[in-house]
């Protein structure tokens, strides 16, 4: 009985509502703002799975991969290079402890040159590498936002900012996926070389 008496009294009170709405001026607010809010679509895109699973990023960082095998590779070789000539300095008895140090002084400092050109060279790689990698995302936030001019979409979310949606045909990742491998199929990544 209790609940009857509940579901009777809250549609009274609905019905009173809905009454003083429709005596009230604030419904046509009311309805505007409703109407304003489904007018203007929204969008949900995976920036980061975009840039993993495409064939630029991909490209990019088996190019700084490469790359950084080869500088990698070139140390190695060097530091082979230094240590005989540090065991031939050390070898060699006939020297004055002057000559020896002196001999010494210029080693390190050969080594410290030498370690200076490979720390700049990997600094080059890296800015070059972060400088392609801004290009690609500045690219790709252009398709994301040329796709949803053309969806009529409003509002774009990032997909790892939503809490839940329930309507899958407002993720058009795939697609902006799909159009931005094919516009940096023919890219070409050029590292800056060292000066």
């Amino acid at each position: 009985m209790f609940f009857f008496d509940l579901l009777v009294f809250s549609i009274l009170i609905d019905n009173q509502y809905i009454d003083y709405m429709n005596k009230n001026s604030h419904k046509k607010n009311i309805l505007k703002i409703s109407n304003n809010i489904e007018n203007n679509k929204i969008g949900i895109i995976d920036f980061r799975y975009i840039l993993k699973s495409s064939n630029a990023m991909k490209l990019l960082g088996n190019k700084f991969l490469t790359l950084e095998k080869e500088i990698n590779e070139k140390i190695k070789q060097k530091q082979i290079f230094l240590k005989q000539k540090e065991e031939n300095l050390r070898s060699k008895s006939n020297l004055t402890e002057s000559e020896y140090k002196n001999k010494l002084k210029l080693f390190k400092k050969e080594v410290f040159k030498i370690q200076k050109k490979y720390k700049d060279e990997r600094a080059v790689l890296n800015k070059s590498f972060q400088k392609i990698q801004k290009d690609i995302k500045d690219l790709l936030a252009q398709i994301i936002k040329d796709v949803s001019i053309n969806k009529n979409i409003n509002v774009v979310l990032l997909k790892e900012n939503v809490f839940l949606f329930n309507n899958q045909s407002i993720d058009f990742t795939n697609e902006v996926l799909e159009l931005f491998n094919n516009k940096t199929k023919s890219m070409k990544i050029i590292i800056n070389s060292p000066k």
